[in-house]
């Protein structure tokens, strides 16, 4: 019986051991990850972000104005058949005004595609402190795309949303996002980053759904620190 409790208690050790290595390894790429962007600390000045990129779905190309602003706040307003389309995010209500639908009224957005705004409004990334945020994450290993090696994490958040990140292996940069959905799997594909005042910016992005490529985003301009309203982030009652 004591050679048995013996063995038990080593088991877990072991077991405890294998986890800690893997948290810390964990823990370290993403501080990698961190620094290959410009630093935590570079991060954190920034208190505002607006970018101008060029939005191309399926050969048809629109302008695209996003605003960000800590803690959580977004703004994403597409110009397309000479109409506004506004999606935003006002540190509680998802809404949106798409008069594509024939309707200029801000609604509230509800469901899967709230809890995705929610988790993209995060202003430093969700690797950011993310055991504060509920979120855990798991190493699945090491992979090859393309000609290049990536690691794999794997992130759940306390939503139940799950995340799957490819950090290049000489970069650590995040080459591939892959987001679990109940109708399959949205992937985004970032690369040619450029530095922009100390931080690394991925100016080229690629969506895809289960494999079939839906929209290629193209950034124009990076501005940090520039004045934002609050009141662009809340929902309107009438247009935008």
């Amino acid at each position: 019986m004591k050679r048995a409790s013996v063995v038990a208690v080593l088991a877990l050790f072991v077991v405890g051991a294998g986890r800690s290595a893997v948290a810390q390894t964990v823990d370290e790429l993403i501080a990698r990850n961190l620094e290959a962007k410009g630093g935590l600390a570079k991060m954190r000045s920034i208190q505002t972000v607006k970018q101008t990129r060029r939005f191309n779905l399926q050969g048809m190309e629109a302008p695209v104005v996003m605003y960000s602003k800590r803690p959580n706040l977004v703004r994403q307003e597409i110009s397309t058949a000479g109409r506004l389309v506004v999606m935003a995010f006002d540190g509680t209500t998802p809404w949106i005004v798409n008069p594509l639908t024939g309707s200029s009224a801000a609604i509230a957005v509800l469901g899967p595609q709230a809890d995705a705004i929610r988790q993209e409004s995060d202003f430093d990334g969700p690797l950011v402190d993310y055991r504060s945020k509920g979120t855990t994450i798991d190493l699945v290993g090491t992979e090859t795309a393309g000609k290049s090696k990536v690691y794999h994490l794997k992130m759940t958040s306390k939503s139940g949303v799950v995340q799957h990140y490819y950090l290049d292996a000489e970069t650590y940069l995040e080459v591939r996002l892959v987001t679990e959905t109940d109708t399959g799997n949205i992937e985004q594909e970032l690369s040619d980053y450029r530095d922009v005042d100390g931080l690394k910016i991925p100016f080229r992005i690629r969506t895809l759904a289960n494999g079939v490529v839906q929209s290629e985003t193209r950034v124009d301009a990076v501005e940090f620190n520039v004045k934002i309203d609050d009141a662009i982030f809340r929902m309107p009652r009438g247009r935008p």
